[in-house]
């Protein structure tokens, strides 16, 4: 046995070496490298922290109800300056008058 061992030994090394490559290479593709690793943890982090800064529901159904107290108080204000609008065009058309 040990004759054949001695004897066959660069093959046999040979045929261990290119079993291992195929097993790396098989693992390899298997498996996610670190780096890739690092970089998809960096993007998760980067993503909870921009959640995080993101309102709440709370938050947004507030700013919804101040945007239509705001709308309410606009189309009142609208309804009273009517009348001043219509004055301040009734002036401005007699003062064109009197200018010609």
């Amino acid at each position: 046995m040990d004759i054949l061992l001695k004897a066959n030994w660069p093959m046999v090394s040979t045929l261990f070496g290119i079993a291992w490559m195929v097993i790396l290479t098989l693992l390899s593709k298997t498996y996610a490298k670190r780096e890739d690793l690092a970089k998809v943890e960096k993007k998760v982090d980067e993503l909870k922290a921009h959640v995080d800064n993101l309102p709440t529901q709370k938050q947004m159904t507030d700013l919804l109800i101040a945007l239509e107290r705001t709308n309410g108080k606009m189309e009142s204000l609208e309804a009273k300056i009517q009348p001043v609008q219509h004055l301040a065009q009734l002036l401005l058309e007699q003062r064109l008058k009197d200018d010609k």
